[in-house]
């Protein structure tokens, strides 16, 4: 055969495999489960509450507003993050948290650098997770 040829089977062949693949595919459902006036009341509920904010790139609670059912405040968060920071303290060398021994300690007899550097340690190694409302711990890459 050829060079032409197996070419043209080879096209052929490859043709017949992505018609096959398409086809495969599901269609999607092409109905909306929601109606356009749904989605815009949900969308002017949002906006009566939320402000959009350049400098963060993100909508943010307007102040006053109280936050949606289920979704912790800033305070809140930041409350458990200090829970955290009481009992435990960042060991630079070891590059891990050390649980405090004792009392819990207080943060604001701390210098503003070492609560900056202790806050950015746990920025590093937890994330706050949504769904359980809760810090998680993020593993180190090494």
């Amino acid at each position: 055969m050829k060079t032409r040829d197996w070419v043209t089977v080879l096209l052929a062949g490859a043709g017949v495999l992505a018609a096959g693949a398409a086809s495969a595919q599901a269609a999607a459902d092409p109905t909306c489960p929601r109606t356009r006036a749904e989605v815009r009341s949900e969308c002017i509920a949002f906006l009566k509450t939320h402000a959009w904010d350049e400098q963060v790139g993100n909508y943010v609670l307007k102040s006053g507003a109280k936050p949606p059912e289920g979704v912790l405040t800033r305070e809140e968060i930041r409350a458990e993050r200090d829970k955290f920071m009481r009992a435990n303290r960042w060991d630079e060398s070891k590059g891990t948290w050390v649980p405090l021994k004792g009392a819990p300690r207080d943060i604001s007899k701390l210098s503003r650098a070492e609560v900056q550097k202790e806050t950015a340690a746990f920025m590093r190694t937890h994330r706050f997770d949504d769904t359980t409302g809760t810090y998680v711990d993020v593993p180190l890459k090494k």
